[in-house]
């Protein structure tokens, strides 16, 4: 599956704006991905395809003020939130596009997972669309990930908003890490505070700083109610969110024209089905008669806090690819019996060699190349996330010969 909301919607924009300008080039270039698109049915898992411009990998494409002001113009036209060009927002655009290729390209990947599931939620409380992009900039479309100050999930809820919103969080369920019920609790909660403001950045700083710092915001500057004129009166970090939603926003439409591309497609959203469970099961019960890994079930289901469903007096909603739905429902009773072997497996754990990260790495590649695991890398290294710095020192247990 390719992301076809993503590129469409970008590419068939801009192809619109181009009918009224003069970008000879760009709408030749469209007009040939169109071509390629259908006759192909935007079906193929080969990302490269993408690439009709033909790009060098790691290449920064070099493009003018003039045309990212048409595809923000083209994208403000189809949207009800403000998305007309400013320079801060370019300026955020243009640090993105040269200095973070790869981590967007994780998150184009993780689209077809997530953004129908979040575009089905908004769509039933008559939000803008366009607001799936805040859980890119919140959470980088990872269910799993925690903040510095405590907040977690794709939305990153507080404790205490989560549990205001009705979110079950205790030791065997987090909610806030269940794209469902995340997704509807940030669809209510923005719309409450879309219509405390009337203004959808307004709303997004307050998403993001609470309504207490925008509400002060709006009285220091003398009771403006326009992000752009309170914005210095802000958090600092919630100065740039705005700025950072715009950028998103844009760079995943338009990826294709900044060489940036899906580094590894999720399953699709539409593949995918749920089954109800009353009995208590262990994600490695499921996974041994699935031909499944656990990880890959969690990813699933990452709600499930110890990989644990914990059973009555709850039905709980357990995901699965369709065609794993039929097993799962023919093996129930035998998972529920089974035990996995939990004799602990006699490891070789040398010294450890130190890497110093250069750039372009990522933690997964530095795994693949030492024939380890992204989680054993981040529990030797106490990460809690995959961020990594260059010249950052690593260090690698690594079986004797990966090296």
């Amino acid at each position: 599956m390719v992301l076809t909301a993503v590129l469409v919607s970008g590419l068939l924009g801009a192809q619109t704006a181009d009918s009224t300008s003069t970008n000879v080039e760009l709408s030749v270039v469209e007009s040939s991905w169109l071509e390629w698109c259908q006759a192909t049915a935007c079906a193929s898992n080969d990302t490269a395809l993408w690439n009709i411009r033909d790009f060098v990998k790691g290449e920064t494409p070099l493009l003018d003020t003039a045309t990212i002001q048409m595809r923000m113009h083209v994208l403000d036209a189809a949207s009800p939130m403000d998305l007309s060009w400013n320079p801060i927002a370019h300026s955020r655009i243009a640090f993105y596009a040269a200095n973070r290729p790869i981590h967007l390209g994780r998150m184009l990947g993780r689209v077809p997972l997530y953004f129908p599931l979040f575009e089905e939620a908004l769509d039933r409380h008559d939000l803008p669309l366009e607001l799936k992009y805040l859980a890119v900039v919140e959470s980088g479309l990872n269910p799993k990930a925690r903040s510095h100050a405590g907040a977690r999930g794709l939305w990153q809820f507080m404790y205490a908003t989560a549990r205001g919103q009705g979110l079950r969080i205790d030791s065997y369920i987090d909610e806030r890490r269940d794209p469902v019920r995340s997704s509807e609790a940030a669809c209510v909660f923005l719309k409450k505070l879309y219509n405390q403001y009337g203004d959808w950045y307004l709303a997004l700083a307050a998403y993001n700083a609470g309504p207490g710092n925008v509400n002060k915001a709006i009285r220091r500057s003398g009771g403006k109610k326009n992000f752009w004129e309170i914005r210095y009166f802000l958090p600092r970090e919630t100065r740039n969110y705005v700025p950072a939603f715009m950028a998103v926003l844009y760079l995943m439409e338009y990826h294709a024209e900044h060489n940036i591309f899906p580094a590894e497609l999720f399953t699709p959203y539409a593949a995918l089905d749920t089954v109800e469970v009353n009995t208590v099961l262990r994600f490695d019960q499921i996974a041994a008669h699935l031909n499944m890994d656990v990880e890959s079930l969690s990813q699933l289901n990452p709600m499930f806090r110890l990989d644990i469903i914990p059973g009555p007096p709850e039905k709980w909603p357990l995901v699965l690819p369709q065609n794993l739905i039929p097993s799962f429902l023919a093996y129930q009773k035998d998972m529920i019996l089974h035990e996995p072997e939990r004799t602990p497996k006699i490891v070789f754990v040398p010294e450890p060699v130190i890497y110093r990260v250069k750039s372009g790495d990522v933690l997964g590649g530095i795994a693949s190349s030492y024939g380890v695991s992204v989680k054993q890398l981040k529990e030797w290294n106490g990460l809690k996330g995959t961020m990594i710095r260059v010249g950052q020192k690593l260090k690698i247990h690594a079986n004797p010969r990966s090296l």
